[in-house]
């Protein structure tokens, strides 16, 4: 964790996590730079030795994902010079914090045709790899019609523009590598009340997409954020509590999030 900093993005200012699209655009210059996360790239280059743990990719995709990295590394202002022995996403990986995902169009709809995770909130490789917008979103609530209302904006999205979105939630660590919540939830159910303040973090992703201008395919970046709930301003932390409160049955329910109730109200104002 960097010393002093503040969060760079608090999206629980806005209320609760949201099953919405929620995609609103920015601009191009601010996609991937400043990467706030960049601290995080000596971590995440240790997961990447295990390549096949942390990175997939449908050989047919190989020419869009080198017209992903071309484009992510113009706006990076780095020096586009890939070895041909290593995936094109896998080697930008090493120099930005994002996880990145390349998706493609077909006839089934908008499918995983290549991805690099080393952050993953709660879902594997495997859980994505060459799936359908609509095989990923089947366990979100109305992720049937979340996923439909997805591929329209891949459809309509153009080139140059970057639309941006942001999920967050608490968990019982710092932990950034989770493709499985159960050891956090674990952890949380187990600690005592006067381990709040040092155990409960808030945990943010920053999603963006943009379309490839020769291949049509969308590049998915997410950012994760993880900072201490107790190094957050007591605004914040009112901020943060009446988000918490405020989310809805269906919401609490996939995010898991009863057990971490005790924990939160030893850390946070009462609303």
């Amino acid at each position: 964790m960097v010393a002093d900093r503040r969060p760079p993005f608090t999206p629980w200012r806005d209320g609760p996590p949201r099953f919405a699209v929620g995609l609103k655009p920015i601009e191009p210059a601010l996609w991937l730079l400043p990467d706030t996360e960049a601290h995080t790239l000596p971590e995440r280059a240790l997961l990447l030795r295990d390549r096949d743990a942390t990175h997939f990719q449908d050989e047919t995709v190989l020419p869009a994902a080198r017209e992903a990295v071309a484009l992510a590394g113009r706006a990076m202002g780095l020096e586009n010079d890939p070895s041909a022995d290593a995936p094109p996403l896998w080697q930008l990986a090493h120099k930005v914090s994002d996880d990145l995902v390349l998706m493609m169009p077909g006839e089934e709809g908008w499918r995983v045709g290549a991805a690099v995770l080393t952050s993953p909130t709660f879902f594997s490789l495997p859980h994505a790899a060459g799936k359908t917008l609509h095989e990923l979103h089947a366990p979100v609530p109305g992720g049937d019609g979340l996923a439909t209302r997805i591929a329209r904006v891949f459809d309509h999205v153009r080139p140059g523009q970057v639309l941006e979105r942001f999920n967050w939630t608490l968990q019982a660590g710092k932990d950034r590598y989770t493709p499985d919540g159960e050891p956090l939830r674990a952890r949380a159910q187990t600690a005592r009340a006067d381990e709040a303040q040092s155990l409960l973090h808030v945990r943010v992703e920053r999603q963006t997409i943009t379309k490839l201008p020769e291949s049509g395919a969308v590049l998915f970046t997410i950012r994760v954020c993880i900072d201490p709930v107790a190094a957050l301003a007591s605004k914040e932390k009112t901020a943060l509590a009446a988000a918490w409160h405020r989310a809805d049955k269906a919401a609490r329910g996939y995010k898991k999030w009863a057990v971490l109730d005790h924990l939160v109200a030893a850390a946070l104002p009462t609303p």
